[in-house]
């Protein structure tokens, strides 16, 4: 396996290389080196998958009996018929509170690290709890949680089953939904049948689409290997005046920022970004790189769901991103025309369009 640095050199030598001759389809060899299949699920060794555990975390994926008043499930963010997202462009909140940010799809969730748009969350273990003790998200406590679980004989089975014996603890809790979590792995795509060798799995017009995402457009820079990202934060100049303009969802920022323990959260203007987890003026406004697997499912897009539709998202880019002090220098004026627009918009929209893999 390529460590993360090394593909993203090939990544960007192979952008620029097909940049310069952007009308040309790359092979599926050149797209398989740069890109390549999503491979094993990766788990940790101390909460392998299994199909009990697994199962367990769909069930209580799914009841809202996990929120403070039984409201709010963690399905109610992540709709299966979704892309595990919403259509909102600011993902549901719990009662009386308003979210601050899109809810971010989970389909192969199980390969990105770090996790959440301002990344915060190191693995999916420690993440899954999270939501259900957030303010904003299901205000919840883990404690009477399980003492409400314990009391349900079908939940006491379903842990025996998962784990061996009734013992119901938070640890558990977030284990489970994460090897739930994990079991959302959408593979086996027309671009993957392409790197497979298939050249006649991509129509005309997804090929062209193809040779702008690694060429002219250079989308392959961030969005490459397996899942289609480079795991790291960016700052796109995304428009945010329904998020700066809103005092409800300002005060969401500011309260989620000053949990997290960011230093300028009671003067904050706008959403930080990653800047809340690593309290660098330069991570300011710049969030996670997400994948493109079955990009189509998830809209709206980026991480305030400001932009509807990918064909937005594509004439964003091409505009060379929105304005912002600190936004990154990769984002630049694309120059593209409108064929060139809606042959891109079509690779993104149907090629990487694949189904949920099978547990062995």
């Amino acid at each position: 396996m390529m460590r993360p640095r090394l593909v993203l050199a090939v990544a960007v030598t192979a952008g620029v290389a097909a940049a310069r001759a952007a009308t040309e389809v790359p092979s599926p060899a050149q797209v398989a080196a740069v890109i390549g299949h999503l491979g094993p699920v990766p788990a940790p060794h101390d909460n392998p998958l299994s199909e009990a555990e697994a199962d367990l975390g769909q069930r209580l994926f799914e009841d809202p009996g996990l929120s403070g008043d039984g409201s709010t499930a963690c399905m109610t963010c992540h709709l299966p018929d979704h892309g595990y997202a919403t259509s909102a462009k600011l993902g549901p909140a719990y009662p009386s509170q308003r979210e601050r940010r899109n809810s971010p799809t989970l389909i192969n969730v199980a390969y990105n690290e770090p996790l959440i748009w301002d990344g915060r969350a190191p693995s999916l273990d420690e993440q899954a709890a999270d939501p259900i003790g957030n303010v904003l998200h299901m205000n919840s406590d883990l404690d009477r949680l399980v003492e409400r679980l314990a009391g349900l004989p079908s939940y006491l089975q379903d842990f025996a089953k998962a784990y061996g014996d009734e013992a119901i603890t938070p640890e558990r809790i977030a284990n489970a939904i994460a090897s739930f979590e994990r079991t959302l792995v959408f593979d086996g795509s027309p671009l993957d049948l392409y790197m497979d060798g298939d050249e006649s799995a991509l129509s005309d017009r997804q090929k062209r689409g193809l040779a702008l995402f690694m060429g002219k457009a250079n989308c392959i820079a961030c969005h490459h290997g397996p899942n289609l990202t480079d795991h790291r934060f960016h700052n796109l100049g995304v428009p945010d005046d329904h998020v700066t303009g809103n005092p409800a969802v300002m005060a969401s920022i500011r309260s989620d920022a000053g949990g997290t323990g960011y230093r300028d959260w009671a003067t904050l203007e706008e959403d930080p970004g990653r800047a809340q987890v690593t309290q660098d003026p330069a991570d300011l406004g710049a969030f996670r790189t997400m994948g493109l697997r079955n990009i189509k499912e998830s809209s709206p897009y980026m991480h305030n769901g400001v932009l509807r539709t990918l064909e937005d998202v594509v004439r964003f880019y091409d505009r060379g991103g929105g304005d912002h002090p600190n936004k990154s220098e990769r984002i630049v004026p694309l120059g593209l025309t409108d064929d060139e627009v809606a042959d891109l918009v079509a690779f993104l929209e149907q090629a990487l369009q694949g189904a949920q893999r099978q547990m062995d």
